[in-house]
């Protein structure tokens, strides 16, 4: 058998191959009802958005939350199970929240302060030096040198 003669049967074959068409105006019927659709109005976009948001700030959340509680959660379990507990965890947690954001607000008036001001070179040695040890003290915590060995 030669080649063109294969071709030639694989070609007969194919063409015998059952095709099934789509019956006349099907794709007219498609356009058609696509067209149906109702058009999204603007306040539905913005409720959208803003579930996007709302989900998008509460994955943020939890996951920034997450190592404190992981790290807290025998404490935060006792006080939980207390009688008063629940009431005792939320002024705890707005006292913490009440903190940190007064300490942000101290370091972003300081940094204000800094960047306006012109500082000698050994100021600006002495901050990079106290930013990289809070790096690498921020990173290390809580490993002990033998856990690295």
């Amino acid at each position: 058998m030669n080649a063109d003669k294969t071709d030639m049967l694989i070609a007969k074959a194919i063409a015998a191959l059952p095709y099934r068409a789509p019956s006349a105006g099907f794709s007219a019927r498609v356009m058609a009802e696509i067209g149906v659709l109702p058009a999204v109005e603007a306040w539905q976009r913005v409720l959208r958005a803003a579930g996007f948001l709302v989900a998008a700030w509460s994955a943020g959340l939890a996951f920034v939350s997450a190592r404190a509680v992981y790290d807290g959660f025998a404490e935060l379990a006792a006080m939980l199970i207390q009688p008063g507990g629940p009431s005792h965890a939320v002024n705890l947690l707005a006292a913490q929240c009440a903190l940190v954001l007064t300490k942000l607000a101290a370091a972003a008036s300081l940094t204000a302060e800094l960047a306006g001001a012109a500082m000698p070179p050994y100021y600006e040695i002495a901050a990079a030096s106290v930013i990289c040890a809070a790096a690498v003290a921020a990173l290390a915590r809580g490993r002990v040198a033998a856990q690295k060995i």
